[in-house]
């Protein structure tokens, strides 16, 4: 179960065929704020002023200041893991939330 959530590049390797690409994703922390969950596909800021977008955008910057990730292929399934270290992603547990 997910607590809470933000923003990340991941770093979507090469393969085959297809060139390495940044992307900023969702990925979603459970309480000891250990990487459980990440979305499949890249975000795209919006908003339905201009005022909003900017707001999204503003958002998604805040990415850019936690460390890279990428997939790693386990024993069973995939997990989230700091490029620079090999060690699984982790975020800082917002304040107020327990478990």
């Amino acid at each position: 179960m997910s607590a809470f959530w933000n923003f990340r590049v991941i770093l979507c390797e090469a393969d085959g065929d297809n060139e390495a690409l940044y992307q900023i994703h969702e990925v979603e922390y459970n309480l000891k704020g250990k990487a459980v969950n990440w979305s499949e596909t890249s975000v795209a800021p919006y908003g339905k002023t201009f005022g909003e977008l900017k707001e999204d955008v503003s958002r998604q910057q805040s990415a850019f200041e936690k460390p890279i990730l990428k997939l790693k292929r386990k024993q069973r399934g995939y997990e989230l893991v700091e490029v620079e270290t090999g060690e699984d992603a982790f975020a800082e547990v917002p304040a107020g939330l327990s478990e």
